[in-house]
Order: C-alpha cells, then sequence, then structure tokens
C-alpha cells in the first residue's frame, strides 16, 4: 500500500513538474488545471478520493458514479485553466504590493467559482443570484488574503527556506531521489557561496551569520533528504556511490558548521 501510494505521488509531481518545459505565459494556465490533481497527494488524498468515489457508486450506481467524478474532475480542471489564464493576464497588479497580490489572486478565485457554478451539471448555485456573486466574492477575499499571508516573502511570516522546506515534505515522501539530484545539481553553487561568505565573514560579521544561516539550511535539507531515502519503498533504491557522496556531504557541511557554532 505504501508503495502504491509513493507511485501515485510519484506520477503526479511528474505531472506537475512538466509545467517547467512549457513557455511562461503558458504556465499559469498549466498550473491552474492540474492543482486540483494535488487534493490526490499522500494517504489523506487517497482517503478523500476513495471516500467520494464510493458515495457516488452508492448514490448513481457502479457506473454513472465513476463517470460523474470524471466529469467533476474534468470541469474543475477546465475551470481551473481559465482561471490561471486570467490570473497570469492579471500579472501587472502583482506590482502594486500585497494589496495587488491579494487583489490578483481574488479576481482569480472568484472567475474559477463563477465557471464551477455555471459549468457543474445539476450545480445548486445559480449564477444568476446575487447571494451567489455575494458568498463567491467573500470567499474569494478571504482565500486571497489567505494565500497572501502565507506567502514566504513577508518578513513576518515563514522565510524562504522554512516554506521550501514545508512544501517538500510530501515530495520526500514520493520522490526523494529526484529532490538528492537537484541538490546535486547545485552543489557547486553552494560551495561557492560558502567560500565567498568565508572569505567576508573576517571584515564583515553580517558574512558569518548569513554563512552559519546558509550551512545550517543546507543541514537540514541533507538531513531530511537522507531519511527520506531511508523511509522510500525498494523498489527504488539509491546507488551506493550516491549515497556515500550524500552521508560525506553531511558530514563536511557539519565540519563547517562546528567552529561558526553559537557557545
Amino acid at each position: 500500500m505504501k508503495w502504491e501510494r509513493a507511485s501515485i505521488d510519484a506520477m503526479l509531481f511528474r505531472i506537475f513538474d512538466f509545467e517547467i518545459r512549457l513557455s511562461p505565459p503558458t504556465r499559469p494556465v498549466y498550473r491552474g488545471g492540474v492543482f486540483i490533481l494535488g487534493m490526490a497527494l499522500g494517504l489523506r488524498g487517497k482517503i478523500l478520493i476513495i471516500a467520494t468515489l464510493a458515495a457516488l457508486i452508492y448514490l448513481l450506481g457502479p457506473w454513472h458514479g465513476p463517470l460523474l467524478l470524471l466529469l467533476l474532475v474534468g470541469v474543475a480542471m477546465g475551470a481551473g485553466a481559465l482561471a490561471g489564464l486570467a490570473y497570469g493576464l492579471l500579472h501587472p497588479l502583482a506590482r502594486a504590493g500585497d494589496f495587488g497580490v491579494w487583489l490578483r489572486w481574488a479576481l482569480s478565485i472568484y472567475l474559477y467559482l463563477l465557471i464551477l457554478a455555471a459549468a457543474l451539471p445539476h450545480s445548486p448555485f445559480f449564477v444568476g443570484d446575487p447571494a451567489f456573486h455575494l458568498m463567491a466574492w467573500v470567499f474569494a477575499a478571504l482565500g486571497g488574503l489567505g494565500l497572501v499571508l502565507t506567502d514566504d516573502r513577508g518578513a513576518s511570516r515563514l522565510s524562504p527556506h522554512q516554506f521550501k522546506t514545508m512544501q517538500n515534505k510530501v515530495l520526500l515522501r514520493a520522490a526523494p531521489l529526484r529532490l538528492w539530484a537537484a541538490m546535486r545539481r547545485k552543489h557547486w553553487k553552494y560551495e561557492a557561496r560558502r567560500v565567498a561568505l568565508a572569505q567576508e565573514a573576517a571584515a564583515r560579521p553580517e558574512a558569518a551569520t548569513a554563512l552559519r544561516k546558509m550551512l545550517l539550511d543546507l543541514h537540514t535539507d541533507l538531513v531530511q533528504i537522507r531519511r527520506g531515502i531511508g523511509n522510500a519503498h525498494r523498489g527504488s533504491p539509491m546507488p551506493p556511490d550516491d549515497l556515500a557522496e550524500l552521508d560525506a556531504w553531511i558530514e563536511q557541511v557539519q565540519r563547517y558548521l562546528e567552529p561558526l557554532q553559537s557557545p
């Protein structure tokens, strides 16, 4: 069961990663179209899908139940693609600071809800009902506000590293080897930055602080990847040479950190 969940999550992440092969103008459309598939990630996502499918089969039968689920997913993907198109076209709003970012999200979410209400079969919402638009605007405004407040760019919010670490928790369970491959490609960048900060540390105290923080973040990332590989299913073991390289890198970072640790 664990292997099957990991395989499904890995397949979903390959679908999500296809976005980087697209041209920048088309990425919001693709991202909006596939984001609904993220509901299937993790154990709770699988339970949600199975429970929804079981309920539809119970209510509509073994043929119409799955068909309705596919229809709902298709409508949600189409609405997401159109909302993503609007999100991309509203990019200039992001230059207006947090208010512009909030307005961009709110308009996109409202459009998504509007398309869903208009396209879903036997929808309980009527697009011509003013009450629907009021509820949709309230939901869009609160949703946009939540996305702004959880943005990792604000000084009072999660740091970029903490935000990335939080996002990578599911990915570590699904595809730790892919995370390791990405870390290996950036190894030279980390080393170049470490050398540059180490050279400046004697003259600038803030450089020493930045060096220590960079090494702590790097150590956290490497240890998480090591644990993720240790917990991965047996179907994709890490090559011994790569595992030795990862362990050696962790030990090297620990040695770099020893003289920088606070007394």
